[in-house]
Order: structure tokens, then sequence, then C-alpha cells
């Protein structure tokens, strides 16, 4: 019986990243597709880590039975969520004018091979500034609530593997 509860606790923090990453992609995707907050180019950079965080999060918990790869890679989803909140801060500076955003940010990427092309390109697609705040909450704008959520998950993943993957 100990056996098997030692096993569901190691797979805690695995399950919980899964879910955590597939259930903030999937509210990006609610907002995109449902609330028509279109995204610019640094919040689809936002999501990266959590899709890569989904997949690391599926190899920790195939890998229970090898209990240190199972931690490194945990350890692996708190690097991953750092960077995102670097990402994260970053755009939160492009937001308050703090810094200038990247070139693409308002931008287009073009594989237009004529002036027509390129100006059918640019009367189709709509220019999302990284700068623009479209959705707000209390004062708080979403990649505001990234940056700190990516951070307390980057905490969360450093203190998971000693706290509930031991050997």
């Amino acid at each position: 019986m100990k056996q098997h509860r030692t096993r569901t606790m190691s797979a805690f923090p695995p399950v919980a990243l899964f879910l955590v990453s597939v259930g903030s992609l999937g509210f990006a995707f609610y907002a995109q597709y449902v609330q028509k907050l279109l995204p610019c180019v640094l919040c689809l950079y936002q999501r990266v880590p959590f899709y890569g965080v989904a997949g690391l999060s599926v190899i920790a918990l195939l890998l229970l039975r090898f209990p240190a790869a199972a931690r490194f890679i945990v350890y692996l989803c708190g690097i991953t969520f750092a960077v995102g909140t670097a990402i994260a801060f970053y755009h939160v500076g492009v937001q308050e004018l703090w810094w200038q955003g990247p070139a693409m940010c308002g931008g287009v990427a073009s594989g237009a091979s004529s002036v027509a092309d390129l100006k059918a390109q640019l009367m189709a697609q709509p220019i999302i500034r990284c700068d623009k705040i479209d959705w707000k909450l209390f004062g708080i704008t979403m990649p505001t609530v990234n940056l700190f959520f990516s951070a307390a998950l980057t905490v969360f993943c450093l203190i998971a593997p000693s706290r509930w993957m031991k050997k």
C-alpha cells in the first residue's frame, strides 16, 4: 500500500504541470478565438514555454520509474518557465513603454513575390501591436498575469522534485 502511495505522490508535479500548461493554452485559445482578442507576436512567444512544459511533463510521467530522470525533467520545466517569465517581463516592458518591442510587433512577415502580393497581404493581415493593451482585469494586463504565473511555476518546478518526488 505504501509503495502505491509513493508512486501517486511522485506523479503529482508532472500531472499538475501538464494540467496547468494545457489549461493555460486553452485559456489563450479561448481568448483568441472566442473573445476575439488577437495575439501579438510576443503573446504567441509567451505560449511556447507552455507547449514545452506540456511535452516535458508527459515525458516525466513516462519516466516515473526512474526517479532521478523524472526529477531532472521537472527541473527542465522550471528552466522553461524561467524563460517564459523573461519573455513575459519583456512584453510587460514593451506595453509599459519601458523599451521598444521587436520589429515584428505590428509588422507582417511576408513571402510576397511582388508589390501587389505584399499589398494584398498587408490589407488582409490585422496589425496587432505588442504595446497595445486589449485586455485588463483590475488594471492588470495578460502579460503581467503571465509574468507572475510563470514565475510562480518556476518556483514550483524548483521545489517540487525535492518535496514530492523523493526516492
